[in-house]
C-alpha cells in the first residue's frame, strides 16, 4: 500500500486543530501516522508582511520570532525546538515525515497536514508539493521522490476540505482571536472563500491525471455532532483504517503544535476528545470539543458582514459535497432514496416571477426568499382553501 498524504484545508476557527489531534491519536498503537501543523504558515506570513502578495493589514504578535525561527525571550526553555522547526520548508517537513515512516517500516502509513486555505497560493496542486521557492526546498522534494523510488513506495495524495458554518467561523474569528490578528475583517484573512478555489484546483488537477481523485469535503459541525460515524466515513474515503483512538486525545499542548499554539489553541487544549457521549464520558464533563463553550459565538460585527456575505455561497456549495448531505434521505420513507430516478439529481429549474427576471439553476440551489410577498400570499390562499374544504365536510 502507498503512503497517504492527507492535505487538510480549512478556514480558521473550523476545528482543524481538533482533527489534527484526532489523527495524531490514530497513531497511538501503530505509530503509522505523522501530523504536521501548517508547514506553509511561515512562508505565507513572510510573503504577506514583506508585501510581496498584498499585506492588507496582516499582523501577528509572534511574527518576528516566528520568521527568525528563534524562540522569544519569554518563551519556555523547552519550547525553542518548536521555533527552530519552523525554519524548515514544507517540502523538507514532508520529506522527514515520509523518511520516518519508511525507516520504521510503516510503508502504508499516512501524513496528515493541516493547512489554512489562504495558504493555498503557495501550493502546486498539479504536483502536490510547495510551489518552487528556492533550490533548497526543491532539493527536499527531489530527495523525497528518490527515497520513494529506491524503496519502491508510492505516495497517494488526498485533499480534504474541512468546512464550517461561516457564522460560527467569522464570529469566533473576531470575538475569540481578535487580539491575535488585530481584528482584521479582510475576507482573505477570514479565509473561507479560498476553500472554493482549493476545490477548483483539486478538481482541475484530478482531471489532468488518470488516477485523479476529487476532494473530500467534511462539515465540522457534523463531525463534532457524530464523530464516530463521521471519522469512519472519512477514513473509508481516504482508504485508511479507522481507529477508536481517534475519538480522544490528551488535553493540553501537543508535540505537533506550531509555536503559535498558545495564541490560538486554548479551547482545543481544554478538550480531551470529540463528543462526550460517543466516548462514554458523562455528558456533564466539559472535555468534549463539542462542549457549548466552543459554540457560544452567534453574532457578527458589522465589519465582518462583507466577508460573511462572500463566504455563505462558497459554504453552501461545498456543503452539498459532504457525505452527510448526500446521505440525508437514507431514512426517508418509502424508499430511503433521495431521488427515485437518479437522473433527477441533476435537474435544472427556473426560478423567477417575470420573463427576463428569473434564471435557471441546479435544483439543490433553488430557493425562495421568506420575505417574498408572493410566497406569503400563496400560503394565505392555501390556508383559506383548506379551511373551505374542511367547512364543506
Amino acid at each position: 500500500m502507498p503512503i497517504t498524504i492527507i492535505h487538510c484545508w480549512s478556514a480558521p476557527r473550523s476545528r482543524s486543530t481538533a482533527l489534527l489531534y484526532s489523527f495524531e491519536a490514530r497513531s497511538k498503537s501503530e505509530e503509522d501516522t505523522i501530523t504536521l501543523d501548517e508547514p506553509l504558515y511561515r512562508r505565507w506570513l513572510r510573503e504577506k508582511i514583506s508585501g510581496n502578495t498584498g499585506n492588507y493589514g496582516i499582523s501577528r504578535p509572534y511574527a518576528a520570532p516566528f520568521l527568525q525561527g528563534v524562540a522569544p525571550a519569554e518563551s519556555a526553555d523547552d519550547d525553542a525546538w518548536r521555533w527552530e522547526r519552523e525554519k524548515q520548508s514544507f517540502n523538507e517537513r514532508v520529506y522527514h515525515a515520509v523518511q520516518s515512516l519508511v525507516a520504521s517500516g510503516k510503508e502504508d502509513g499516512c501524513v496528515f497536514i493541516k493547512q489554512m486555505a489562504k495558504f493555498s497560493f503557495l501550493f502546486d496542486f498539479e504536483t502536490n508539493w510547495e510551489t518552487e521557492i528556492d533550490s533548497d526546498a526543491n532539493q527536499w522534494k527531489e530527495q523525497c521522490l528518490q527515497l520513494l523510488s529506491e524503496s519502491d513506495i508510492e505516495l497517494k495524495h488526498r485533499h480534504l476540505l474541512l468546512i464550517r458554518d461561516p457564522i460560527c467561523c467569522v464570529s469566533s474569528w473576531m470575538c475569540k482571536s481578535g487580539d491575535v490578528h488585530g481584528n482584521n475583517p479582510h475576507p482573505d484573512e477570514v479565509g473561507i472563500t479560498q476553500l472554493l478555489d482549493v476545490y477548483s484546483k483539486v478538481l482541475g488537477a484530478s482531471m489532468n491525471r488518470a488516477d485523479g481523485e476529487d476532494a473530500i469535503v467534511v462539515d465540522s459541525d457534523n463531525l463534532a455532532a457524530n464523530p464516530r460515524e463521521s471519522l469512519q466515513d472519512l477514513c473509508a474515503a481516504l482508504g485508511i483504517d479507522y481507529r477508536d483512538s481517534m475519538l480522544t486525545w490528551m488535553s493540553g499542548p501537543h508535540k505537533c503544535d506550531g509555536p503559535w499554539a498558545k495564541w490560538w489553541y486554548q479551547d482545543v487544549w481544554e478538550s480531551a476528545g470529540w463528543d462526550a457521549d460517543d466516548v462514554n464520558v458523562n455528558k456533564s464533563n466539559a472535555t468534549g470539543i463539542n462542549h457549548p463553550r466552543t459554540q457560544r459565538f452567534c453574532t457578527v460585527p458589522p465589519a465582518l458582514l462583507p466577508a460573511l456575505r462572500m463566504s455563505i455561497p462558497a459554504f453552501n456549495f461545498l456543503q452539498t459535497l459532504t457525505a452527510a448531505h448526500k446521505q440525508r434521505a437514507i431514512s426517508t420513507p418509502p424508499s430511503g432514496k433521495l431521488f427515485e430516478d437518479p437522473r433527477n439529481e441533476h435537474v435544472l429549474v427556473f426560478v423567477g416571477a417575470k420573463k427576463g427576471q428569473g434564471r435557471i439553476i441546479p435544483r439543490d440551489m433553488a430557493a425562495i426568499s421568506p420575505f417574498d410577498s408572493s410566497v406569503q400570499g400563496g400560503d394565505a390562499t392555501w390556508g383559506e382553501f383548506l379551511l373551505f374544504l374542511l367547512s364543506e365536510k
